[in-house]
């Protein structure tokens, strides 16, 4: 650590103290009423001189981390390590009053040659656990000066629409350098799930179908650990089978597969907010290959005041002058995306889009996702998927609960897509709009409930010991039998 320069090694401690013990005395006196006229200006422009000599800039980038930085939180680099033809990549974020966020990734060892040596992915993975604490951050190690400029408008954004949780904080790193071009400098990697945004994105770049706009796209990382938990009942299964269908999927467009293994769901971040971030992490490893990166976007731009992790004004914020964010596909609905997969055989075969599922990676052709995407086929024309083993009813479809806003878009949505082409007197484009009647009267009725809650859990608590509801109940005894 880096000693700030200071009249002596005890008078810098002892002038921060005296220092904030007068300005809070000044505080005091003027909540009392006691006005102090000029006395209170010149004794702040005095404390400001006597602080500006104790403690220096050490926030310049590059300065070192002394008395003014002790209370800063600290991300630290950890040695790179090869087991087994695995490589582990890993950092720590501490502050010496919030604890220890440790964030790591694993990738085949054939990949190491790509993994960047600059903390950039450590930084991104991190910064919303930043925003929470709201400390000022030091980075041991080498970051892009770029990249903390667009992170700045970042977190400018997130305490925006989220302005309670998260704070901007001020990140300096021990060495601010842009990396130079990587040897693969046209080259673009994305993150593939099998699902349809990235389907979707990876089919048509590679069919060059987006002009002055299309990316030469030659890798994608399928992630573990992101919609499939680590920690999750037959997690390595599931993901075993996710990752034999992307390298099928991705083989068929000569893509390489790059599979990636992170604890990011450890970090004390809401989802919701955050997955955007471990994303780009992971794909930021690999700058020391790719020039750029491409997000497959899954809000578009009729919905940008939805506050999602992954959004067309945040996306590209998430980046450095050497290592582009791409936001792809925001200009499409996906039941309008629906029509190109259909072009791709391999697609309608291994497309994953179901999360509910707890035994298999495949579609359980029974939750609200999986329903909504069978409906889009439909909507546009086509027939069901050899991904879904079978089809939904009518009493499926009204049946389903859409329990957010924005599933109830994209139910209608299908009916629009469904519309144009003359299918919307269709029995089952009935059946979704009752489901979306059905779901906001729901929705209207929870809304009028809400107050009621606090009674009705003080009666459950009475009566049944818990405020649980009887099924959550049921479930909690099987989960722990």
């Amino acid at each position: 650590m880096t000693n700030i320069p200071c009249r002596s090694s005890k008078d810098g401690p002892n002038a921060l103290i005296l220092a904030t013990f007068v300005r809070g005395a000044l505080c005091i006196l003027k909540f009392h009423g006691i006005k102090l006229g000029r006395a209170h200006a010149g004794v702040n422009r005095v404390i400001s001189n006597t602080l500006g000599a104790v403690v220096p800039a050490c926030a310049k980038p590059g300065g070192g981390i002394g008395l003014a930085a002790m209370k800063n939180a600290c991300l630290r680099l950890e040695e790179r390590r090869i087991e087994a033809g695995q490589l582990t990549v890993a950092a720590c974020l501490e502050h010496p009053d919030r604890g220890r966020s440790r964030l790591w990734w694993q990738l085949p060892a054939e990949w190491s040659d790509s993994v960047t040596t600059w903390a950039d992915p450590f930084v991104i993975g991190l910064v919303f656990p930043m925003m929470q604490w709201g400390h000022d951050v030091d980075v041991a190690g080498r970051v892009s000066p770029s990249l903390l400029e667009n992170l700045e408008r970042f977190m400018a954004v997130w305490h925006c629409w989220v302005p309670d949780k998260y704070r901007p904080t001020a990140i300096r790193a021990s060495e601010e350098v842009e990396p130079g071009p990587p040897a693969g400098a046209a080259e673009t990697v994305l993150p593939f799930s099998c699902g349809v945004d990235s389907c979707f994105s990876l089919l048509r770049h590679r069919r060059e179908l987006m002009g002055r706009r299309n990316r030469r796209i030659t890798a994608g990382v399928v992630m573990n650990g992101f919609d499939i938990r680590l920690d999750q009942a037959n997690a390595a299964a599931i993901y075993s089978g996710l990752l034999r269908s992307a390298k099928l999927l991705l083989g068929s467009l000569d893509v390489a597969c790059i599979p990636m293994t992170s604890n990011f769901h450890e970090l004390p971040t809401t989802w919701k907010h955050s997955f955007a971030t471990h994303l780009v992490s992971g794909l930021s490893l690999l700058a020391g290959r790719f020039g750029s990166m491409m997000i497959p976007n899954n809000v578009n731009y009729g919905e940008l005041r939805r506050v999602w992790a992954s959004h067309p004004v945040s996306d590209p914020l998430l980046s450095s002058r050497s290592f582009q964010m791409l936001d792809d596909g925001a200009e499409h609905t996906r039941a309008v995306k629906m029509g190109l997969l259909a072009q791709w055989p391999q697609a309608m075969r291994y497309l994953r889009v179901c999360f509910a599922n707890p035994d298999s990676h495949a579609n359980c052709c029974r939750c609200e996702k999986c329903i909504r995407t069978i409906l889009s086929f439909r909507a546009a024309g086509c027939g069901l998927p050899p991904a879904f083993d079978h089809d939904v009813t009518d009493r499926q479809i009204r049946r389903t609960r859409l329990l957010r806003d924005n599933h109830m878009n994209y139910w209608l949505d299908v009916v629009r897509v469904a519309g144009r082409n003359g299918l919307g007197g269709a029995s089952w484009v009935r059946s979704v709009r009752a489901a979306v009647r059905r779901s906001r009267r729901r929705q209207m009725l929870d809304r009028l409930k809400r107050p009621l809650l606090p009674l009705r859990n003080a009666v459950r608590v009475l009566f049944r010991g818990s405020a649980l509801g009887k099924k959550q109940l049921a479930d909690q005894a099987r989960d722990q039998s």
